[in-house]
């Protein structure tokens, strides 16, 4: 009798471990514990870039991802008119590995192209084919949406140097600037004397990329600026920000244009 309650208590022992003691974690829960885009980056905020187009210039993608996993995309056929563009919004999904995440758009237009999934990164964006798989290619870095900077965009930037020399305003007659407009991408400015619009696409790494401007055709006394300045945009492939300070950069080179934010009252 004592060695079959002895048993008992042992069996009775056994299921209580079982049932009170640390479950093993499958894989799809440690890899959710253990660190991952998901969960270790800053990735709430808007990406953008310009990805290949079959029959057009280029798609200029703007994504905004919010804390509450819902999301709102613009799309924008460049030489197509206003009415070449797509907007979609929704709701976006994880994957069990925290990097990946699928849209679920709760919009009917362009649904054709869902799921839209793409890996996350430090800073920017991978765009991904239907099957999930990156892109491979020549043109596979065209698939990186960078996250925009707030503190570049939507300011009035300020030209005051160029190659290491002062802008005197006095000698070209306007003031020199540019503003980097978050919607579609698109920059525009003066010289110094004609105005200017364009597109720029801001890459991980502070890397930073403008179209060749279209201008007004005005002559103006000194030219000098502001054939300067269209060469600085033209060349330009990353960028510095410190507070209200911008440098414009080529690798390899002296800074080519800074420029500081003037704040309009």
């Amino acid at each position: 009798m004592k060695r079959n309650l002895f048993l008992v208590s042992i069996f009775t022992l056994l299921l209580t471990m079982n049932a009170c003691g640390p479950k093993q974690s499958s894989k799809a829960e440690v890899a959710a514990m253990a660190d991952n885009s998901q969960n270790s980056l800053d990735w709430e905020g808007t990406y953008t870039g310009v990805i290949p187009c079959a029959d057009c210039a280029g798609i200029a993608v703007r994504i905004d991802l919010a804390s509450d996993n819902t999301y709102k995309m613009e799309e924008i056929y460049q030489g197509k008119g206003d009415s070449a563009t797509i907007r979609t919004e929704g709701k976006f999904a994880w994957d069990n590995n925290g990097s990946i995440i699928t849209l679920e758009p709760t919009t009917q237009n362009n649904t054709d192209n869902y799921p839209e999934k793409m890996k996350a990164g430090e800073g920017f964006l991978t765009l991904l084919d239907k099957e999930g798989n990156e892109i491979v290619g020549d043109l596979a870095s065209n698939y990186v949406l960078g996250k925009v900077n707030k503190e570049l965009v939507e300011k009035y930037w300020k030209l005051t140097e160029l190659m290491g020399q002062p802008i005197n305003r006095n000698s070209q007659g306007k003031e020199a600037f540019m503003t980097l407009q978050v919607d579609g991408n698109r920059i525009h400015g003066n010289f110094g004397c004609n105005s200017f619009n364009g597109t720029y696409e801001v890459k991980a790494g502070n890397c930073i990329s403008f179209s060749r401007m279209a201008s007004t055709m005005m002559m103006c006394p000194n030219m000098t600026v502001e054939q300067q300045f269209g060469e600085a945009l033209q060349q330009a492939d990353n960028y510095s920000l410190n507070a209200d300070t911008l440098i414009l950069n080529k690798t390899g080179m002296t800074p080519l244009a800074r420029f500081e934010a003037v704040y309009m009252n």
